[in-house]
């Protein structure tokens, strides 16, 4: 077989870091790194039994490195990261995101909170803390959980009620005047009886975002939650019962818009787009790039002044529960777990980024999901091993979205529908043990779907609240209904998903490799049929999606090294990504619109290092290597995207980390951490124009703590974006407008957090 460049390049990454290792000596004094166990396979496994590339933190790492929000997360993983939608945060996996501002179209990337789905982006903004650890898996996981996982699903399981009586929290303050505060107590409450209450607080007063316009503050957060749980336990039967409740009044990011069109053209009403626009080099001091809208630019090259004349604002609201039952047969394990979640999404966002009434945005979407999930687990210690479930969820969706034109006075677009959908699931997942030393993994997952959408888009004057919703005083004229959609205004799909692999773990006699587990699979995952509906203005641009689907080929090992001092793993992989939604620029709607057009092929490479040379020093290491091009001959606004790399997809990612915790007397342990993610050059929208075009950059945090030996107590000095690193996570290009909108990231923070344990 005659290799390609690329697998030549995958090769000798692998081989130039195995050949590094071998000859690298054990350190006296080392300890043994502790063991992560994860349910990945919906049993209980050590993350290096587990042949699916992965990574896993838990909860104490997580306050370890000070991670306080998803995208803070995803920057400690390699090929993962964060795309931000106003109010929506969706991950990014392997190049594979969701990229669309529409609330109703799921993200292939599936997170789950306690093994409960959530279906719709924004609904994950308010869920992590009290977190006992967060599982990143990666690749297609169609096979047990199912529903929107192309791309992989992030797992979060929250910290159960304990048997003993414990109570603690965190309280910190940085320099944007900003209070983060975190608590628990949790213990029994009689015979098999226990609970948990746990809840945060994060209250911002400072924005990072100074408004020019406004003479005021924006930009900041304003986030509380609660969680209460309650646990039973019998002789064979557990019972978990969970509600929990959110509020977020925070005011969103706002957008720099800057201009596109020479100031002499623009008045002569003939736009010609400035040079900075076409080399995208453009900011907010380019003197001959004025906006379509006003004429004028930001005035400052400053990412954190803001322009716009309209506050943004957040009024969201989460609440939900769950009930997990477990009844332990003598050779197996019968799992139920029901879910609810009720969220409401109000939000308004001025979406030009000017001092004058442009294109502002009122968003209104709400759910309700119901899901169920039966299973039946062995225990995991037979040559065979099986899961056998089913599952149903149902999704009741409102979307009630208003584009506003000169603030009512030009017409509009509002978007008025409701979305419901029925899916149906069974699945059977095999480890079959061939040998002591090797494992055959199959799997199959049939789903069946059903959504129908009821409304469309109607073009109307003026603004008025109904509800907590703004809406047109007028309605003008119907664009585009869902009675009219090609193929109709409900979609059934159906998918079997698969997948196999083989899991070879041979009896070592080396001195220097402790464990090794080498895996190949390869499998298939769907992500559901939608429609493209949000401010369709004509009856062409409302749309029915067919799945996207993939087939992912994979090869990896895991490692343990010098005593279980370093844990070495790493993989390779090809995705055959087919039928991908992608946003285009369209003469049939204001917006760019979400076709079924784009098939993707990605070859990339992953490497994941943790090593504890000496007691209390832990050095960790991702690197990720990304190869992600279009293949269709699709266009965008005229233009051909066929050999175009997709959105967020940098080449390289490295997130390094190094901490180091020392005894002072015998009464203190002090630690000082350091931690980085780098991102190569990536591009943030379809077409790859240099305007949004995101060159690479690193952030770095640090931190020093003070902690009692008996780890009572805990007082943190940390700092994030050391180096004041300036990019930017979102880009709307919008010419017909006359505008590019920017979000950047968070500017320095620094602070102090002080944790307390009882």
């Amino acid at each position: 077989m005659v290799m390609t460049s690329r697998q030549r390049r995958a090769g000798l990454l692998w081989g130039t870091t195995l050949a590094g290792l071998a000859v690298l000596p054990a350190i006296a004094g080392a300890q043994e790194i502790e063991e992560i166990v994860v349910t990945a396979q919906k049993r209980a496994q050590s993350v290096q039994d587990v042949g699916i590339t992965m990574s896993a933190f838990s909860g104490d790492e997580l306050g370890q490195m000070n991670v306080k929000n998803v995208a803070e997360l995803a920057g400690n993983i390699p090929n993962v990261q964060v795309n931000y939608g106003f109010g929506q945060n969706a991950f990014n996996i392997r190049g594979l995101g969701i990229n669309e501002f529409s609330a109703n179209l799921d993200s292939p990337v599936a997170v789950h909170v306690d093994e409960v789905y959530m279906s719709k982006n924004f609904m994950t903004t308010m869920m992590l803390f009290d977190v006992e650890r967060v599982e990143a898996l990666k690749g297609p996981q169609g096979t047990l959980f199912g529903r929107n996982t192309t791309g992989g699903s992030i797992n979060f399981f929250t910290r159960r009620p304990t048997e003993e009586f414990t109570t603690g929290g965190t309280l910190g303050y940085d320099n944007y005047e900003t209070v983060r505060a975190e608590a628990y107590v949790s213990g029994p409450l009689g015979e098999g009886l226990s609970a948990r209450l746990s809840g945060f607080i994060n209250d911002q007063s400072k924005g990072y975002y100074r408004n020019q316009t406004r003479g005021e503050r924006e930009g900041y957060e304003k986030k509380i939650g609660l969680r209460g749980q309650l646990a039973w336990t019998g002789a064979a039967t557990t019972v978990l019962a969970s509600l929990h409740y959110g509020r977020d009044r925070s005011s969103q990011v706002p957008y720099e818009g800057v201009g596109i069109f020479t100031p002499d053209s623009l008045a002569a009403g003939t736009p010609a787009y400035c040079d900075d626009y076409l080399a995208g080099t453009v900011t907010g001091t380019s003197a001959n790039c004025v906006r379509g809208t006003d004429g004028l630019n930001p005035g400052d090259d400053d990412p954190y002044t803001s322009n716009n004349n309209l506050s943004h604002k957040t009024q969201n609201r989460s609440i939900g529960g769950m009930v997990r039952i477990e009844h332990d047969f003598s050779n197996a394990t019968l799992t139920s777990i029901t879910g609810y979640e009720d969220f409401r999404r109000n939000q308004r966002e001025d979406s030009d980024g000017t001092p004058v009434n442009g294109i502002d945005v009122y968003w209104y979407n709400s759910i309700s999901q119901f899901s169920q999930e039966l299973r039946l687990t062995s225990k995991g210690n037979e040559r065979w091993n099986y899961v056998l479930g089913a599952y149903y969820e149902h999704d009741s969706f409102r979307n009630s979205d208003y584009l506003t034109i000169a603030n009512g006075a030009a017409a509009g677009y509002f978007t008025d529908y409701r979305q419901k959908l029925d899916a149906i699931a069974v699945f059977f997942h095999n480890d079959i043990a061939v040998t002591d030393t090797l494992n055959l993994i199959a799997g199959v997952r049939y789903t069946w779907e059903k959504v129908r959408i009821d409304g469309g888009t109607v073009a109307g004057t003026g603004i008025t609240g109904l509800g907590g919703r703004e809406r047109p005083t007028d309605i003008l004229v119907t664009t585009a209904t869902s009675s009219a959609i090609a193929g109709g205004d409900d979609r059934k799909d159906e998918d079997a998903s698969f997948k196999l692999g083989v899991e070879w773990s041979p009896v070592l006699t080396s001195d220097t490799v402790d464990d090794l587990m080498l895996y190949a699979n390869v499998s298939t995952g769907f992500r559901s049929g939608g429609f493209n509906a949000a401010f369709a203005a004509s009856q062409d641009a409302f749309t029915s999606l067919s799945p996207e689907s993939i087939t992912a080929y994979e090869g990896g090992f895991k490692s343990m090294w010098f005593g279980r001092q370093l844990q070495l793993n790493g993989a390779v992989f090809r995705y055959d990504f087919r039928d991908g939604f992608i946003n285009v620029d369209s003469d049939t709607a204001p917006v760019p619109v979400t076709i079924n057009a784009a098939n993707i092929e990605t070859w990339g490479a992953e490497l994941d290092l943790r090593w504890q040379p000496v007691a209390g020093l832990d050095i960790a290491a991702g690197f990720g290597w990304l190869d992600s091009e279009i293949k269709s001959d699709i266009s965008s606004g005229g233009i051909s995207l066929k050999g175009f790399s997709p959105v967020n997809s940098p080449k390289w990612t490295f997130s390094p980390r190094v901490r180091y915790e020392h005894p002072i007397g015998d009464a203190l342990v002090g630690s000082v951490a350091v931690d980085a993610s780098y991102r190569s050059s990536q591009y943030l929208e379809a077409i790859n124009a240099p305007s949004n075009r995101e060159d690479s950059y690193w952030i770095v945090n640090a931190q020093l703590g003070l902690t009692d030996a008996s780890d009572r107590w805990s007082l943190t000095a940390w700092v994030k974006n050391l180096t004041k690193s300036e990019y930017r996570t979102y880009v709307n290009d919008l010419p017909a407008f006359g505008w590019v909108l920017n979000i950047y990231g968070p500017p320095r923070t620094y602070g102090l957090t002080l944790g307390l344990k009882y």
